[in-house]
């Protein structure tokens, strides 16, 4: 099959990127589909001999389509799955998850995913990018050179597309060169916008690629412009050719230096570069769901694993548990310190940075070991210090289940599985976050 054919087909399926799978003499995968459907595509190439096809047309629709609200979907790389109807979502995540459980050999399954509060206006954090045209919004599904200029926006509140096009107007004012990631030239990068949904804070960075080009002139009319939409307005500044939103340096321009968010009355201090979970009221959900899997917390030692800023380890620290805390990003362990003296829990906390594959086990002794890695999952050095040093309880979330179920076989060693839920943090994404209890064999 050469570039342009077309194939048709029953959509059965879903690849664990969440895009509609056709099944034949040769295997088809086509975004934005959904199973049911019957679809004609056009190839566009090959990718470890799977066809990788565009959606031309929707012969006849499943019963689990609806129309997406969103003008942008079915291009856009925000939402893969605004035409799937929710209840439909929820039971695609638990198949995914269950056939990874089953691919990897484990007898293990889980129920029924656990629904958002909210579907749309649910993320607490959107970085949106600047095209090399003046876009200013979201990349295209699978591109990284084409831009959807944004005049709504499903994933924020209401006041997203004025602050969008309040950078627009800006570029515009000043003739601020957008950045183009293909030559690397340009200045003005990404525009990022968190919100603190439950302290009606939001905090927005314009990131650049170099800030000595900003005027005191330019810096006061940019606090001017923004201040009326946030409560701490940032420049941040990445100088690197590498397209991503993270800075090197910052200047504070309005506010405090971070955002505040409340989760099950905890206060959390967040940095612009922070990672914080996107859906703050599941993310109260997530931390129920893994203090209960620690059971009564009074007087016990936790290990907090991947501890990022403290998400989980202060939030047991409040429930009477003694913890510490382990995370190779420096900046989030000093976060992690600052959110333990906000919430009066500094006394039974302890962060350190550091790579969590070199923590020294025998300093600790844990009652219980929370892990909540990157989706590359754990290292494989710190996978065998948890067999090795053999914690009676061990909570592992997951952003990643097909990682996970890999590494399960693994810790089955020496643990049984004695819990596992599924959250959906991400409506409308292929993405669900996985939480399960390890009991050790012995006990």
């Amino acid at each position: 099959m050469k570039f342009g054919d077309v194939c048709t087909g029953t959509v059965t399926g879903m690849d664990e990127k969440g895009r509609g799978i056709i099944q034949g003499s040769r295997t088809f995968v086509i975004p934005f589909t959904t199973p049911g459907d019957e679809v004609s595509a056009t190839f566009i190439r090959r990718d470890k001999g799977t066809g990788i096809c565009r959606l031309a047309e929707i012969i006849k629709p499943s019963e689990d389509r609806i129309t997406a609200p969103c003008p942008h979907a079915g291009s856009c790389g925000g939402c893969l799955w605004q035409h799937v109807a929710y209840p439909a979502q929820l039971r695609i995540k638990q198949s995914m998850i269950n056939s990874a459980l089953a691919k990897a050999g484990h007898e293990e399954r889980v129920g029924e995913v656990q629904a958002s509060h909210d579907l749309f206006s649910y993320r607490n954090r959107m970085d949106y990018a600047v095209g090399w045209k003046g876009e200013v919004g979201l990349k295209g599904y699978g591109t990284w050179n084409k831009y959807y200029d944004l005049s709504t926006c499903y994933l924020l509140d209401q006041d997203t597309p004025r602050i969008l096009q309040a950078v627009r107007d800006l570029m515009r004012d000043f003739k601020i060169e957008p950045w183009d990631a293909k030559f690397q030239r340009g200045n003005l990068r990404y525009c990022i916008i968190r919100r603190g949904v439950n302290t009606n804070e939001r905090l927005i960075t314009l990131v650049v690629k170099d800030l000595s080009q900003f005027t005191d002139a330019i810096k006061q009319e940019i606090l001017l412009r923004f201040s009326p939409f946030c409560t701490s307005l940032f420049l941040g500044e990445n100088p690197e050719v590498t397209d991503i939103s993270l800075c090197r340096n910052f200047e504070l321009l309005r506010g405090q230096p971070y955002l505040t968010e409340e989760v099950n009355g905890i206060f959390y201090r967040i940095h612009p570069n922070s990672f914080f979970q996107t859906n703050t009221h599941m993310a109260a959900e997530l931390q129920k769901t893994v203090l209960n899997a620690i059971g009564e917390l009074t007087d016990k030692h936790v290990l907090d694993l991947y501890c990022g800023m403290g998400f989980f380890g202060v939030a047991c620290a409040k429930a009477g548990a003694t913890v510490y805390g382990h995370e190779i990003d420096a900046q989030a362990i000093e976060l992690a310190k600052a959110n333990a003296e906000v919430n009066g829990v500094t006394e039974r906390t302890r962060f350190r940075a550091g790579p969590v594959e070199e923590l020294l086990w025998r300093k600790e002794n844990p009652d219980a070991v929370i892990i909540d890695p990157p989706r590359a999952g754990l290292h494989p050095n710190a996978l065998h210090d948890v067999l090795k040093n053999k914690p009676p309880i061990v909570v592992y979330v997951s952003c990643n289940f097909h990682r996970f179920a890999e590494e399960l076989q693994t810790l089955k060693k020496e643990y049984r599985v004695t819990d596992m839920k599924a959250l959906d943090m991400f409506p409308h994404t292929p993405h669900v976050e996985l939480v399960t209890k390890l009991i050790r064999k012995d006990l």
